[in-house]
């Protein structure tokens, strides 16, 4: 049996096509073979088939509430260093550049993971175009992309060098958010 909306359809049995083609469920009879094709259609149109789904997103549309945001990263390395004194929190570095296809292979395969943005959040997360500010690439001794750095402080706690599998950049992610806790 088939649902379509709210009419059954029964598919034909093998042996006997012609007596059981296009017979309908609930006493409605039968419909000749030609004016099946026409019922199923007529069934799939009135049920939304074809429509776009109720949980797809249109433009203008507000993202749904299960999907995660990505890591709020900052691009101002200065507006990132005060608000990580403000709230306490330890810097999470991440010096990269548009053409790195390592650099995008991390974001794919890491970043955007959503284990990954909820341990992120431990931390004020500032990216930056290395190839634009080679001056904060020179004051991070970053020598290539990516290279995630963990700051606490102003002081140096860890970096990561080059594309990392996940898992490993998940425990350091959470060993930097142990080690950039203010002690008391």
């Amino acid at each position: 049996m088939w649902h379509a909306g709210s009419t059954y359809l029964l598919s034909p049995q093998v042996g006997d096509r012609e007596a059981n083609a296009g017979r309908l469920v609930g006493g409605i009879g039968r419909v000749r073979t030609g004016k099946w094709l026409v019922v199923v259609l007529t069934s799939l149109a009135l049920s939304g088939c074809g429509h776009q789904s109720r949980g797809a997103v249109k433009p203008g549309d507000a993202a749904p509430a299960a999907a995660v945001p990505g890591i709020q990263w900052l691009s101002d390395y200065q507006a990132g260093v005060s608000q990580a004194q403000q709230q306490g929190k330890p810097l999470m570095v991440q010096v990269s550049a548009p053409w790195c296809s390592s650099c995008k292979r991390l974001e794919a395969d890491v970043l955007s993971r959503p284990d990954v943005i909820a341990a992120s959040r431990a931390f004020v997360p500032v990216r930056l175009d290395g190839d634009k500010r080679p001056d904060l690439k020179k004051q991070l001794d970053v020598s290539g992309y990516p290279t995630v750095i963990f700051l606490r402080g102003g002081k140096e706690i860890g970096r990561v060098r080059g594309p990392v599998p996940y898992q490993q950049f998940l425990v350091m992610l959470k060993e930097m958010a142990k080690a950039g806790r203010p002690s008391r």
